[in-house]
């Protein structure tokens, strides 16, 4: 067998336990759980919308490269992205050094308009910093939440959008997926995704704008740095978890958390006990990262397709 057939074999298998899982999670569990049966009755093509949903006001902000503009980002733009009451990607835009394809689709995506971007995965916190920046100078009194989010993560819009009905964004506070190492009282996953209330946001444009502030404008992890930098004005993390205790953010696949394939480093990160299984991802899980943009159409199907064909045939 050549390498190539060993590989695309490997990607087949792999997608296929990916269906199988989604499937007998979000579907079958879908017959035996009336309440998310009801939750899931929201606006899934011509589906009915809870009113108490459309609460919350959601700016999305995902960091992304010119390099993953037709792949990463295309997927992004047709899946959820549009489903975040705005959203941008952040990035730098240098022409020059991009191709006629890249540079004809980023007309056709809403790229935050924010200068001097430094390209480079070293700069994420620089990039990060910009965009929330950004989103307060231009939007802090349009939203109630604003995510940042990274272009290889899937984010069920609509269960970020319900958890976060029950929160108040008055209060200087943030969700994600927690470690609990590193910055004092934690920060949280860059990749799974996490979100700042209209408080948090304000004090984060605050502490950015103290002379005396000891904000890392660039350099250092991403996440780290914007943890420290919250926690310079007292900002805390929330909990994101189920009424099961499980996760809703995840900094790797579903599968991997459902066998329970972790980095050896992250049962000493996590603030959680690491769970597998039935048990690593609650109903309403909100994110997963790691996700390759062949997965995120395949992820949108499965939730959104599928589920409102079933939903609408039970409902006649």
């Amino acid at each position: 067998m050549t390498v190539y057939n060993r590989k695309t074999r490997s990607v087949s298998v792999g997608l296929a336990l990916t269906c199988l899982i989604l499937i007998t999670t979000f579907y079958v569990g879908s017959h035996t759980n009336i309440s998310y049966i009801e939750f899931q009755n929201i606006k899934l093509d011509n589906i009915k919308i809870y009113s108490e949903l459309l609460s919350p006001r959601i700016l999305c902000l995902i960091l992304t490269a010119p390099e993953h503009f037709l792949d990463r980002v295309k997927a992004v733009n047709a899946t959820w992205g549009p489903r975040c009451d705005r959203y941008f990607f952040i990035t730098e835009y240098i022409p020059q050094n991009m191709t006629l394809a890249q540079i004809n689709f980023a007309q056709q995506i809403p790229i935050a308009p924010i200068q001097n971007i430094t390209p480079g995965y070293d700069h994420l916190t620089q990039k990060s910093t910009l965009a929330f920046l950004f989103a307060y100078e231009k939007y802090f009194n349009d939203f109630d939440w604003f995510v940042k989010t990274d272009d290889d993560t899937y984010l069920i819009v609509e269960n970020l959008r319900a958890f976060l009905s029950q929160k108040n964004t008055s209060e200087p506070v943030t969700f994600g997926y927690n470690y609990k190492v590193n910055v004092p009282k934690g920060f949280h996953a860059g990749g799974a995704s996490y979100v700042l209330s209209r408080e948090s946001l304000r004090r984060f444009y605050e502490a950015h704008r103290d002379p005396n502030s000891t904000c890392r404008a660039d350099g250092g992890a991403e996440d780290n740095e914007i943890a420290r930098c919250l926690r310079t004005k007292d900002v805390y993390m929330g909990k994101s978890l189920d009424k099961q205790n499980r996760e809703l953010f995840h900094p790797f696949k579903y599968i991997e958390h459902f066998y329970g394939n972790f980095k050896i480093w992250l049962k000493e990160y996590a603030e959680n006990p690491l769970q597998t299984g039935d048990n690593c991802c609650g109903d309403r899980t909100i994110s997963f990262h790691y996700i390759p943009p062949d997965e995120i159409y395949l992820m949108d199907f499965l939730l959104y397709k599928m589920r409102s064909r079933d939903v609408a045939q039970r409902k006649k």
